[in-house]
């Protein structure tokens, strides 16, 4: 289920800066030329003290996602997942925010309240399969042109000490 969240709020902050845009070819076309930034918070609606927030950067095929206690990066081809806490970092095989954007308006008739304003968007996603509900929040969402870097989203594993598990599933 957090997946989808996560691929939900993705897309739903790209498409802020043009509210119109209801398509997911359009909001993947916003995407792919721009650069996309906002801080997230994510709560469960039946256990309040389940909550994360964070931030995320896309950037064409790339993306940083910063939450409490782990980030994922992604430089378009490969993904690093790391936990700075228990020294652990997970490489993968990506194909960058494709994983996520095959189609962002997928998940749209299960958002409840769903309130978008030119500051933030906020509502209630719910899974009825698992029958959680959580509470989200984006804020502070940017949208610039393109970098066409990949440097800020690779995650140099050699600069690790002997004390970090560094599992490559590629």
């Amino acid at each position: 289920m957090m997946k989808r969240l996560i691929t939900f709020l993705l897309a739903l902050a790209a498409a802020l800066p043009i509210a119109a845009q209801s398509d997911a070819a359009g909001l993947k076309a916003l995407v792919d030329s721009n650069r996309v930034s906002f801080k997230y918070t994510l709560s469960a609606k039946d256990r309040p003290q389940i909550a994360t927030g964070g931030t995320v950067v896309l950037d064409g095929p790339c993306y940083h996602m910063s939450t409490k206690g782990a980030d994922i990066w992604c430089d378009g081809t490969t993904k690093w997942t790391v936990d700075s806490e228990a020294k652990e970092v997970y490489i993968e095989s990506s194909t960058g925010t494709r994983e996520f954007m095959v189609d962002p308006t997928a998940h749209l008739d299960r958002v409840e309240g769903l309130k978008v304003s030119d500051k933030q968007v906020t509502g209630v996603y719910k899974e009825p399969s698992q029958g959680a509900a959580v509470a989200f929040k984006l804020t502070s969402i940017k949208s610039s042109p393109l970098t066409g870097g990949t440097a800020e989203f690779f995650f140099d594993v050699s600069a690790l000490g002997d004390d970090w598990v560094i599992t490559d599933l590629r």
